[in-house]
């Protein structure tokens, strides 16, 4: 599994990313929190995404679903995102209290928006434990599985698979290490098909597709330098100062309720 994946999710917890420096490094697309409830607002959703969009990144939303009325939660979350036709939208369904039936009225909420919204759940124990080995009909139609479990190897992994029979997304590790997230840890997310694949998945249907990235290059440049100890030595790499990328990186408290 490469050290890069093609899709990172984030909130503003991580602040403000250098995405031209993501995507050098090889991540394909971001996912971001949008809302959460019927009253939080991510505060770094708007500006992220744009500049997200503008360094060439694939983007997507989601929002975290709490205990009570789902079609509420999905309404407040399309009046703030106001999504464009066939875009994704995911739901993040993991907090204690949450059952099934809120589940479906929100997802019945982004159907009746009628934009042909694309529908993604994000769960872990919580969804597998609540479907058990059943299929529920109507998750199963309108929505595909992006599965939260923290293990190094797909032979690892579970999930409700008599609801759905593969995960689309598969977030192995919260505590990823990204260029252009300096601060702070960062949930990492692998797709269950090609880079081409993730592009259209994540990217709103009916609409061009970016091409996947090249392939990297290989060249490398070593440098020794021998100098005097009262000599100053100042290096730059292409008329600029090399950045430093190595700092203390925090934990950030997310609280999933993910498959251990």
């Amino acid at each position: 599994m490469s050290d890069i994946p093609v899709c990172i999710d984030i909130s503003h917890h991580q602040g403000y990313l250098d995405f031209d420096e993501a995507k050098r490094a090889g991540v394909l697309g971001v996912i971001h929190k949008a809302t959460e409830g019927t009253t939080f607002i991510d505060s770094a959703r708007a500006e992220n995404c744009a500049n997200a969009l503008a360094a060439g990144l694939s983007i997507a939303t989601y929002f975290w679903l709490k205990p009570g009325e789902g079609r509420a939660q999905a309404e407040f979350y399309l009046s703030v995102v106001d999504p464009v036709p066939g875009e994704r939208v995911v739901i993040d369904y993991e907090e204690a209290g949450c059952s099934l039936d809120t589940l479906r009225d929100a997802v019945q909420a982004l159907l009746d928006y009628d934009r042909d919204l694309k529908v993604t759940i994000y769960s872990g124990h919580l969804l597998k434990e609540q479907l058990g080995n059943g299929c529920d009909d109507f998750l199963a139609e309108y929505t595909d599985l992006w599965l939260a479990h923290y293990t190094s190897s797909e032979d690892d992994i579970s999930w409700p698979s008599g609801t759905y029979e593969e995960w689309a997304l598969w977030q192995y590790s919260e505590t990823g290490e990204i260029p252009g997230i300096a601060d702070s840890y960062v949930d990492l997310d692998r797709f269950n098909g090609s880079e081409a694949e993730f592009l259209a998945w994540i990217n709103p249907a009916g609409q061009p597709k970016p091409p996947p990235r090249p392939e990297p290059d290989e060249a490398e440049v070593n440098v020794a330098i021998t100098a005097p100890e009262n000599v100053a030595v100042k290096v730059t790499v292409n008329g600029e100062l090399p950045r430093r990328r190595f700092r203390l990186r925090r934990q950030v408290r997310r609280g999933p309720d993910i498959l251990r």
